[in-house]
């Protein structure tokens, strides 16, 4: 987890950050697991939704699968608070404590996909991704009754708990992550950097 948080960071390898930022990274994590609350539901789908079948990339994402999941995730509003906490007194640890809480989270749903009840589940496909609206968030969220885990919407839809996450799991066929189409692909500091934020 240490590896990925740097990689978040911006660092090449492990040996390119200093002692310090080291000693933060897992006082984060440590830090990450006491305060937060990870939740998250899921339903299962037999064929595209409407919202779906609107867009090809969820379509190209759905091929040859077998049904998909809906799913939303958080790890709760006392990591925000805490974060903002952070920023104020000190924003040097705010940082890692936001980049080590984003990479707690993924893994977190990872782990939680993996003892799902089913077979050959794929990566998440976020809303956003190959150009998707990011509205399809609030679209999801309804279906799933998000509320019920803590997560709401700004008026300017961002998510509440920032912490938290919402996709599409492929259940079956064969997908590979690209960054075609991603909505950050020309700002993005991954690509700048020569790498990607995932690993197919």
């Amino acid at each position: 987890m240490r590896q990925e948080i740097l990689k978040n960071l911006g660092y090449s390898a492990e040996s390119a950050a200093d002692s310090t930022t080291i000693q933060l990274i897992d006082q984060a994590i440590e830090e990450i697991q006491s305060i937060s609350e990870f939740k998250y539901v899921y339903a299962y789908y037999d064929k595209p939704l409407g919202f779906m079948v609107k867009n090809e990339a969820y379509l190209d994402y759905l091929n040859k699968s077998k049904g998909f999941l809906l799913c939303a995730t958080t790890l709760g509003i006392q990591v925000d608070r805490y974060t903002k906490r952070l920023q104020i007194n000190n924003m040097q640890y705010a940082v890692i404590f936001d980049a080590a809480a984003s990479i707690y989270l993924v893994r977190k749903a990872d782990e939680f996909e993996r003892n799902l009840p089913y077979r050959n589940i794929s990566w998440r496909f976020c809303p956003g991704y190959s150009g998707t609206p990011l509205a399809d968030n609030i679209t999801i969220a309804h279906l799933l009754k998000a509320e019920k885990i803590g997560i709401s919407f700004t008026e300017t839809n961002l998510m509440i708990p920032m912490k938290s996450m919402i996709g599409i799991v492929k259940i079956g066929g064969n997908s590979r992550k690209s960054c075609k189409g991603c909505i950050v692909n020309d700002n993005c500091n991954y690509r700048k950097r020569g790498t990607t934020c995932y690993t197919n």
